[in-house]
């Protein structure tokens, strides 16, 4: 008898420890860096940002190293999506409804939210009015660039709340001045962003027909230009000649005192010495610029940290007639 409860005994501990073995396998969904990736096709390819990618990871600039392993924030793996659990729906085969009664009313499913394209809409313009990104509105209508057609419906990803009255628009506070450490802007530099946003001002409409264009190193052509070389050109589409690389635009152009606005150049230092990356400021925080990782002309937030840690100030054009 001792030795049956033994080897019941035996056997039950063997069983717990099998099914403790079995519930560690699952482990959080990582990504493995292949040759070629960027922080913005992993986040793209897992349909995450590239803000989670780089909070969740602690990365402190946007190079990756082949054979590098990221977490992802969502469920999804190297591409794979991991199994979700299965989704028990029910459903009811409607019976005719007898003409001496009629049948229960059921309130209709709420329709996809569209939006069909305007004469001189872009997609950052129709995401800031509805209060999506332009990333979720580009996913949602598997867009491939920035270019919108005229008549074209867009589906909306989400349920928005009517935008604000233009009179009482809702626009963060800005950022109040901190002193500047070490290898930051000097205290004459600001960094308080104005608000507006005017979609009718020439130089933003010049900075939207190029979003999208690739993004590679030194180019200047119609079909890949670098950070630089993008603000150059949607200057010189509104009439005004810059200097060609980020240090030179840097040095000629005069200092912005007052807030950032609108067609301000916005510099960049991600080596911690020197001038080397600029973009345009559109308004409302945000701004645009030739992204090295994400490998194309793109719309972000100047107030992310990612890049609050390397601005360095701004410049303002000269656009007024001589």
């Amino acid at each position: 008898m001792k030795a049956s409860r033994a080897v019941l005994a035996l056997l039950l501990l063997g069983a717990s420890v099998f099914a403790g073995a079995e519930a560690g396998v699952a482990t959080a969904p990582t990504y493995t860096v292949q040759r070629g990736d960027t922080l913005f096709s992993i986040a793209r390819r897992n349909g995450t940002t590239v803000e989670a990618l780089v909070r969740l990871n602690n990365l402190n600039g946007n190079s990756l190293e082949v054979g590098q392993v990221l977490r992802l924030p969502g469920s999804v793996a190297n591409g794979s999506p991991v199994n979700p659990p299965p989704v028990t729906q029910t459903v009811t085969t409607p019976q005719p409804a007898s003409p001496s009664s009629p049948g229960p009313q059921t309130s209709p499913t709420a329709p996809t939210q569209t939006y069909t394209v305007q004469r001189g809409d872009t997609l950052f313009g129709v995401a800031r009015r509805f209060g999506v990104t332009v990333e979720a509105l580009a996913r949602e209508n598997n867009l491939s660039g920035a270019a919108l057609s005229v008549g074209q419906v867009l589906r909306v990803p989400a349920a928005s709340p009517a935008p604000p009255a233009p009179a009482t628009p809702a626009v963060p506070a800005p950022e109040t001045p901190l002193p500047p450490p070490q290898a930051q802007p000097s205290p004459s530099e600001t960094r308080v962003l104005s608000s507006e946003y005017d979609p009718a001002n020439p130089v933003l409409q010049a900075a939207f027909k190029y979003l999208g264009t690739p993004y590679k190193f030194a180019a200047n052509s119609d079909v890949s230009v670098d950070c630089s070389a993008f603000v150059q050109r949607v200057y010189a589409d509104v009439g005004l000649e810059l200097p060609r690389t980020s240090r030179e635009q840097w040095g000629a152009l005069p200092v912005v005192q007052d807030e950032v606005k609108p067609g301000d150049l916005v510099f960049f230092s991600f080596g911690g010495r020197q001038i080397d990356h600029v973009g345009i400021y559109l308004g409302r925080g945000v701004f645009a610029h030739a992204s090295t990782y994400g490998s194309r002309v793109v719309i972000e937030s100047l107030e992310a940290p990612y890049y609050q840690k390397v601005y360095k100030g701004a410049r303002r054009p000269d656009l007024a007639p001589k």
